[in-house]
C-alpha cells in the first residue's frame, strides 16, 4: 500500500497540471480585456514601489509596467522613482489568442532615494547634476566604434571591425552631444545638423547621402522633450532606450541599448542592428571634455626587449613536451595590448565554464613536430561549423567545414630574439583558439590550407621548475586587438 500511495503523490502533481493546462491553456475561445484586468498596491518598502496582481490566471501573462521594465507571471513588482502617470498593460494568452488590460497608475511624488543608484549617477552625474552630463563619442580611442556576431562569439567587443582613432571624421557623429538628466529622465541630443547612419536606415533620412567614411550621412535636427529608462533584465546587462526621435552615436535602426560597462568617464555600449541581427554594433562614449586616455588603467606591463629569454629546449623539453592553457584567470583572453584580456574576459578565470578548452594538449617536439590533441572534448564555436557552442565530443567536427581543427599533427618553428616567436603550419594549426591568425579571425570554416600562424612570446618563467610561457597574436595586423594565451607544461 506505501508503494501505491508513493506513486499516487507522484501522479499527483501531473494530474493537476494537466488540470491547469486545461483550465488556462487549451481553451478554445479567446481571452477578453475584462479577464486581463489587474489590481495593485503600494509595498512596505516605499509608495513608489508597486504591486501588481492579475485578476485571474492564465498559461501565459506579460507585463508592460509603463517605466521601461516588463515581467511575467501573475505577479511582478515595479519601481516608479518619478511623480508622474504611467501606463500599465497585462497582456494574457491562452490556446485562443490573447487579450489587454491597461490602467494608468499615477504617482503623486518622486521618491529620491530610488533614484539615488550607481547606475543612475554615472550616466547623469546624479541629483545634484542640475545640468546633467554630456556624452561624446571617444573619437580619440582605438575601438570607440565598431561591430560584431550576434550572439557574440568571442565575447561583447567589436570583433569584427574596429574604427582606429578619428577614422569617421566628417560622417556625422564626432561632433554630437548626448546629455542625460536625472530629473524627468530626460534626454537631449545635439546633433549639429548631421548624424551618422547605416545604409539600411537611408531611406528613413530626407535628404541622406553616402558618408566619405563609409555607410550614410544624414541631416537631422532632434526634437525637444527626449527621454531615457532603463531596465534591468535578470542575468542580463542593464538597457538603456531613448524615446522616439532620439538615438546614439550611429543610428541602425532601434533606440535601446545594453550598458556592457559603465564608468565614470566611460560608456561602452552595445545594440543589434535592426536590419541585419546578425550584427551588433559598438560604441565607446565619454564625458564632454575628457581627454581619452587620461584616467584609464594604465597599460599591463610588457616585457622590454630582451627580457624574454626562452629556448627551444624550454619548449620541446627532452625531446616532447605538452603544453596546455593555464587554469587561471588571464591566461585566456584578448585586448588592446599583448597580454591584456579587457575586451574579454576582463579579469574572470573562466577555466571552470570552459573545461573542455583548458585540457587540449599542444605538443612540441624534436625536428619541428607539433601535434594537437583535444583529449576527447572541444569548446565547439558555431565558425568550427558544429551545431551548438560549448563543451562537446570532439567527433562532433567530423564532417563539418571545420573538420581540420580538431586532433592532428603540424610543424612548428621557433625563432629566438628579442621577441622570440613560435609558428605553426598546416591546414588547421593553431595554439589555443583556432579561428585567430595573424591579421584576422576565421568567420567559418574550413581554414586555409597549409596556413602558417605565429604567435610571438611576450613572457616566460621557470621558477623552481614551475613555468609558465604567454603568447599573443595579433588579428588586426596593426597592432590593435591581441589574443594572449598563458600555457604551461601538461
Amino acid at each position: 500500500m506505501i508503494k501505491y500511495i508513493k506513486y499516487l503523490l507522484i501522479l499527483l502533481p501531473a494530474f493537476m497540471l494537466a488540470a491547469c493546462m486545461e483550465e488556462y491553456s487549451l481553451e478554445a475561445n479567446p481571452p477578453t480585456s475584462e479577464e486581463a484586468q489587474f489590481t495593485f498596491q503600494s509595498t512596505e518598502a516605499s509608495d513608489n514601489i508597486l504591486r501588481f496582481t492579475s485578476n485571474n490566471d492564465f498559461f501565459l501573462m506579460k507585463w508592460d509596467l509603463g517605466n521601461g521594465s516588463s515581467g511575467t507571471g501573475r505577479t511582478v513588482t515595479g519601481t516608479y522613482p518619478v511623480a508622474g502617470t504611467y501606463t500599465v498593460t497585462l497582456t494574457v494568452f491562452n490556446k485562443g489568442g490573447s487579450a489587454s488590460y491597461s490602467e494608468e497608475v499615477i504617482i503623486e511624488n518622486t521618491d529620491p532615494l530610488l533614484l539615488d543608484l550607481p547606475l543612475y549617477n554615472m550616466l547623469t552625474g546624479g541629483a545634484d547634476a542640475t545640468e546633467g552630463k554630456t556624452w561624446v563619442i571617444d573619437a580619440a580611442r582605438a575601438g570607440h566604434f565598431g561591430v560584431g556576431p550576434n550572439p557574440s562569439q568571442a565575447g561583447d567587443f567589436p570583433e569584427w571591425y574596429q574604427a582606429g582613432p578619428f577614422e569617421k571624421e566628417g560622417g556625422g557623429m564626432y561632433d554630437d552631444r548626448y546629455t542625460f538628466y536625472l530629473a524627468d529622465f530626460a534626454f537631449k541630443m545635439q546633433t549639429n545638423g548631421n548624424v551618422y547612419i547605416n545604409a539600411a536606415q537611408a531611406g528613413n533620412f530626407p535628404g541622406s547621402f553616402e558618408s566619405p567614411v563609409g555607410d550614410y550621412t544624414a541631416p537631422f535636427t532632434a526634437p525637444d522633450g527626449l527621454t531615457w529608462n532603463m531596465a534591468e533584465p535578470e542575468g542580463a546587462y542593464p538597457e538603456l532606450t531613448i524615446s522616439n526621435g532620439g538615438f546614439i552615436g550611429y543610428f541602425a535602426g532601434g533606440r535601446t541599448y545594453q550598458i556592457v560597462n559603465i564608468e565614470e568617464n566611460q560608456l561602452f555600449l552595445r545594440f543589434v542592428d535592426q536590419a541585419s541581427d546578425g550584427l551588433a554594433w559598438y560604441i565607446r562614449l565619454v564625458p564632454e571634455g575628457y581627454e581619452s586616455g587620461g584616467d584609464e588603467p594604465e597599460p599591463e606591463p610588457q616585457p622590454e626587449p630582451g627580457e624574454v629569454n626562452i629556448t627551444l629546449q624550454n619548449i620541446i623539453g627532452n625531446g616532447q613536451k605538452a603544453w596546455k592553457l593555464k587554469p587561471a584567470a588571464r591566461a585566456f583572453g584578448v585586448g588592446p595590448a599583448p597580454g591584456s584580456d579587457e575586451y574579454y574576459p576582463n579579469g574572470q578565470d573562466i577555466s571552470g565554464d570552459r573545461p573542455c578548452l583548458f585540457n587540449d594538449l599542444f605538443i612540441f617536439g624534436q625536428d619541428g613536430y607539433f601535434a594537437y590533441d583535444p583529449q576527447g572534448d572541444i569548446f565547439g564555436e558555431l565558425y568550427m561549423g558544429v551545431d551548438t557552442e560549448g563543451c562537446q565530443d570532439v567527433a562532433n567536427l567530423q564532417g563539418t567545414p571545420g573538420a581540420a581543427w580538431g586532433a592532428g599533427v603540424h610543424a612548428f618553428t621557433f625563432t629566438n630574439g628579442t621577441s622570440p616567436q613560435i609558428t605553426v603550419t598546416g591546414t588547421g594549426a593553431f595554439i589555443a583558439l583556432p579561428k585567430a591568425y595573424n591579421g584576422g579571425e576565421y568567420a567559418s570554416g574550413p581554414p586555409a590550407e597549409n596556413r602558417s600562424v605565429t604567435y610571438t612570446i611576450i613572457d616566460y618563467q621557470n621558477e623552481n621548475g614551475v613555468e609558465e610561457m604567454t603568447i599573443a597574436i595579433d588579428i588586426t595586423g596593426d597592432g590593435g586587438i591581441f589574443w594572449s594565451f598563458t600555457l604551461i607544461p601538461a
